[in-house]
């Protein structure tokens, strides 16, 4: 089950001061809150949605994502190394609605070796120019205080 618990005021604050896309996201990829910009980059995605069903499932993720199938690996890959660590149920819940899609298998069935590059970027097509640009993909964990999820952004690079 996704845990609706809405996080507190100051990291909503923090999350809607940022002019670029982000979301708070938990250990299954499951977005606890997003910022407008988020939301327009990629429809669908508010609290509840699963980024990596979404990047499966949502057509506008294979329009937005310059190339939809390596990140969609990343993503997937991603998701099988956090699942151990997961609630199985809630595990069960994504697995089952990430088959709907025809790439699900391959995708699971694929060994890729995590990447830790020092910079990710990712071409994406910008929803408000329509042009591709590529985007620093970062995502940084609560120190203090301790958070149980992470904060994703998408920052321009050019």
């Amino acid at each position: 089950m996704f845990d609706s618990t809405p996080p507190p005021d100051a990291d909503l604050t923090v999350l809607h001061s940022l002019p670029h896309p982000a979301c708070l996201h938990d250990g299954g990829y499951d977005v606890v809150a997003a910022n407008d910009a988020f939301r327009r980059l990629f429809p669908g995605t508010g609290p509840g949605a699963n980024l990596m069903t979404a990047i499966l499932l949502e057509p506008m993720a294979r329009y937005r994502l310059g190339d939809w199938e390596a990140e969609a690996q990343v993503m997937v890959s991603a998701f099988r190394a956090a699942a151990p660590e997961l609630n199985p149920e809630r595990v069960e819940e994504i697995v089952n609605l990430a088959r709907r899609s025809p790439d699900w298998d391959r995708l699971w069935d694929t060994v890729v070796t995590p990447l830790q590059p020092r910079e990710r970027t990712v071409l994406m097509n910008d929803p408000e120019t329509r042009k591709e640009r590529r985007m620093y993909v970062q995502t940084f964990e609560f120190q203090s205080p301790r958070r149980p999820w992470w904060l994703l952004t998408v920052v321009p690079f050019d």
